[in-house]
C-alpha cells in the first residue's frame, strides 16, 4: 500500500487539529469525516458506516468504488489522464457522439467543461453570441446555477431569502443582468392563489408573470431563461409538462434562447437519461455536469442544432482540463453500465417503490407536508402545522443529525430561513432490499424527532 494512502485511512480525529488551521472551504453544509465508500455505503473516521443517500452531491450515480468503472480507469491510466483541450482525442470524440445519441432529437453538439459552473457560464455565453442584441437572462425564484461571478446572479443563494444576504449578494454588481420570476412552487406558492394545491392556477400564474416581466420588466431584449427543469437544492421542487411547454412557447415567440440546468436531472436520476426525455419538452441548450462523470470532474452543455455554436479559433471559451482523459472514460463506462445492468429501469421501479411507502408513512406523520418524487429525486418537506404549513427548519436539521445517529446520510434544501425539505437521493443502484434499509432508517429518525 503505498504510504499516503496508509496514512490517510489511518488518521484519527485527533490528528485534526495540526491541519485544519491549513484548510479553508468556500462553501457547503458541514458534514461527517469520510474515508472510504464501498456500493451505496460509506465509513468515516471512527469507522462507522452510512447508507448514502446524498451520492456526494447527487454526483455518484454508480455509488463508490464500482469494480467495472474502476478497472476501466485504472487501464485508461497507464496511457494518459490529461491532454490539453487544443489536442483531439478518441475519448472526446467518443463522449460527445454517445451524448448525442441519447439525448433528444436536434440537440446534437457537445461541448466538454470542467465544472458546473463553468458550463452554465459557457451556456450564457453561447445564448449571447446567438442573440447578440439582447442583454439580460432571466433566472427562477429558488434558482441555484452556481457561485461563479455570472452564475451568482442567478441562484437563491445571492437574494434574501433566507432572511439575510448572503453568499453571491457579495458579489452582485458583477451580475446583475438577471431578472427572476416565480417557480411554480405548488405546495407554497410564490403569490396568493384562489384554491389551495390549484396546480393549473399555478402554472397559469407563473407564465403570466413571466410575459409580463419580459414585457415590462426588462430594460431592453432578454437574451435567455436559465432555469432547472426540476429544482433540486430550491427544495425539489417538480415542476408538471404544461408549465415547461408554456416557457418554452414563450422563449421563442420572444426570440429568447431556453437553457435547463440539467446538472442535477441527467444521466439516470429521474429514471431517463435527461429531463427533457421524461417531460417530453426539449430546450435550446441542455447544462450537465455533476453525475455526469460518475464522480469524476466533468461537465458540459448539449446544443440544439437550430442554434450556432462555439469556434476553437473564437477563444471565448475553454480551459485546461477540459479534455480530461479519465473523466471523459469515466462519462462513457458509466452511460455504458446503465445501458447494460438496466438501471434506468431500476431507478423506475425502486424510486416509485420509495415514494409509495414514505406516502403510507406520511399519513401517520402529520409533519411531512409533501413528498416530492420522480425517480431517485426524492424530497420531504417538513412543516409544524399541516394546516398552516408553516417551515419545520428544525425538524428538518434534526432530522438529518438523526440520520447520522442512525447509519444513514441525508440531504438537505429549501431557500427559506433554514432549509426544510430533507433529500434522499441514492445511488441509482439503489436495490429494492436497499430501499428497505432506507425507509427503517428514515422511520427510526422520524420517530426520534417527531415520536411514534
Amino acid at each position: 500500500m503505498d504510504s499516503i494512502i496508509e496514512k490517510v485511512l489511518n488518521f484519527k480525529k485527533e490528528d485534526i487539529p495540526a491541519y485544519e488551521p491549513y484548510l479553508m472551504v468556500g462553501a457547503g453544509t458541514p458534514g461527517i469525516n469520510l474515508i472510504k465508500g464501498k456500493n451505496i455505503y460509506v465509513w468515516d473516521i471512527d469507522g462507522k458506516k452510512y447508507l448514502d443517500c446524498t451520492s456526494q452531491s447527487w454526483a455518484l450515480h454508480l455509488g463508490y468504488a464500482h469494480p467495472e468503472l474502476n478497472q476501466t480507469i485504472k487501464e485508461q491510466i497507464e496511457y494518459a489522464h490529461h491532454f490539453h483541450s487544443g489536442f483531439f482525442t478518441m475519448l472526446r470524440y467518443m463522449l460527445a457522439k454517445k451524448i448525442a445519441e441519447i439525448f433528444p432529437e436536434k440537440m446534437n453538439r457537445v461541448l466538454i467543461q470542467v465544472g458546473g459552473s463553468a458550463a452554465v457560464e459557457a451556456a450564457l455565453k453561447l445564448a449571447m453570441i446567438n442573440r447578440p442584441s439582447a442583454h439580460n437572462f432571466i433566472a427562477l425564484y429558488g434558482g441555484y446555477h452556481g457561485l461563479s461571478f455570472m452564475t451568482t446572479g442567478a441562484s437563491h443563494t445571492g437574494t434574501m431569502a433566507s432572511g439575510k444576504y448572503i453568499g453571491g449578494s457579495k458579489l452582485a454588481h458583477f451580475s446583475q443582468n438577471f431578472i427572476r420570476v416565480p417557480a411554480p412552487y405548488y405546495y407554497r406558492p410564490y403569490f396568493e392563489v384562489t384554491r389551495t394545491d390549484d396546480k393549473d392556477e399555478v402554472d397559469r400564474r407563473c407564465l403570466q408573470i413571466l410575459e409580463m416581466q419580459i414585457k415590462y420588466g426588462s430594460t431592453g431584449p432578454v437574451c435567455a431563461m436559465l432555469m432547472e427543469p426540476l429544482q433540486g437544492s430550491g427544495g425539489q421542487l417538480t415542476f408538471s409538462k404544461n408549465y415547461l411547454q408554456g416557457v418554452k412557447d414563450i422563449c421563442k415567440k420572444n426570440n429568447i434562447v431556453l437553457i435547463w440546468d440539467c446538472i442535477q436531472t441527467a444521466f439516470g436520476r429521474m429514471g431517463t437519461w435527461c429531463a427533457a426525455e421524461y417531460y417530453g419538452v426539449t430546450p435550446d441548450i441542455m447544462v450537465i455536469g455533476k453525475s455526469m462523470g460518475s464522480g469524476y470532474p466533468i461537465a458540459g452543455i448539449v446544443v440544439s442544432d437550430e442554434l450556432e455554436g462555439f469556434k476553437m479559433t473564437d477563444w471565448i471559451d475553454g480551459s485546461t482540463f477540459t479534455n480530461n482523459q479519465v473523466s471523459q472514460i469515466a462519462a462513457l463506462k458509466q452511460i455504458e453500465i446503465i445501458e447494460k445492468y438496466n438501471i434506468l429501469e431500476n431507478v423506475r421501479e425502486v424510486g416509485s417503490y420509495l415514494k409509495s411507502n414514505l406516502e403510507e408513512i406520511q399519513k401517520t406523520c402529520p409533519f411531512i407536508g409533501d413528498i416530492r418524487a420522480i425517480g431517485f429525486h426524492i424530497g420531504i418537506e417538513f412543516v409544524k402545522d399541516p394546516q398552516t404549513r408553516e417551515p419545520d427548519y428544525a425538524g428538518c436539521s434534526a432530522m438529518r443529525s438523526k440520520g447520522y445517529q442512525n447509519g444513514i446520510l441525508f440531504g438537505e434544501g429549501g431557500t427559506g430561513k433554514g432549509k426544510n425539505v430533507l433529500k434522499i437521493k441514492p445511488p441509482l443502484i439503489t436495490t429494492r432490499e436497499q430501499a428497505d434499509e432506507i425507509l427503517e432508517k428514515f422511520s427510526a429518525s422520524l420517530n426520534d424527532v417527531y415520536g411514534k
